[in-house]
């Protein structure tokens, strides 16, 4: 039994299951089957017209739609024909924007009754702390495992580029732009970048090469920046130009002392 089974079987067994619930850092498709076998043991006791009663929605073009939202809210709030109760998962809940995401806070914050909610989440840091607050917490802890695997070649790439001390990198190589999808993806990649270039920093100290630590020390300084910025909502090409040109600069700099 996995931990997301035992999480649910130990809330059922202590009668604690809640309205809302926060689960990361994951992705809906990742725990879709069990998540399902969880709901028709624990909520809709194995009823065979459960799915009618859940309603899924997954992000599009790297946003939350408030028509989309709209709809959830609406269908959730009809009275079911087969159930006592209604489900509503939202997949990638960190790229709900304002409309939305003041809906959503109305909802947790006054629940309709017999309504329950699955909020999944790949970045549980991006997720606002109103919402965080208002949900019952469960964090997939192997998760970032499975995210580094997925990002780790284009992560490795990137910094093989980031290290050829050209800044024509932005025009030669626009392909990274498009291949990471929206600022959470590039978030993904910047934490792996990150503890890339920690592993280094201890390879280098172990070495006892000042020089070399002295420009990984700065490279780790600029990706904690480009992060920062990123929690700030701004754009991803205008962080992943910054990310390039600092890089650009730190080169250069220790190539001239």
């Amino acid at each position: 039994m996995t931990k997301l089974s035992e999480y649910f079987k130990k809330l059922k067994g202590e009668n604690k299951l809640v309205q809302s619930y926060l689960i990361g850092n994951t992705k809906y498709d990742l725990i879709r089957e069990e998540l399902d076998k969880i709901l028709k043991t624990y909520f809709f006791n194995k009823s065979e017209n459960s799915s009618i009663d859940i309603q899924i929605l997954k992000n599009e073009d790297s946003k939350i739609s408030k028509n989309e939202i709209k709809e959830l809210l609406e269908n959730v709030s009809k009275t079911s024909q087969f159930n006592s109760l209604k489900v509503y998962i939202i997949d990638e809940c960190e790229l709900l924007n304002d409309f939305s995401y003041n809906a959503i806070l109305k909802t947790l914050e006054e629940p309709p009754q017999n309504v329950y909610a699955f909020l999944i989440t790949k970045n549980l840091d991006a997720v606002k702390s109103t919402i965080i607050s208002r949900c019952q917490k469960i964090f997939i802890g192997n998760f970032d495992e499975n995210v580094e695997n997925e990002y780790n070649d284009l992560t490795l790439n990137m910094i093989e580029e980031l290290e050829k001390n050209d800044v024509k990198f932005i025009s030669e190589n626009y392909s990274f732009y498009n291949k990471i999808n929206d600022k959470n993806e590039l978030l993904l990649i910047l934490r792996i970048m990150l503890k890339k270039y920690n592993n280094i920093l201890n390879d280098e100290i172990n070495r006892d090469n000042n020089i070399d630590i002295a420009k990984i020390c700065k490279k780790i300084l600029i990706i904690n920046d480009i992060i920062s910025m990123l929690d700030y909502n701004l754009n991803k090409n205008l962080c992943l130009d910054r990310l390039i040109i600092e890089f650009w600069r730190c080169n250069n700099e220790t190539s001239r002392n």
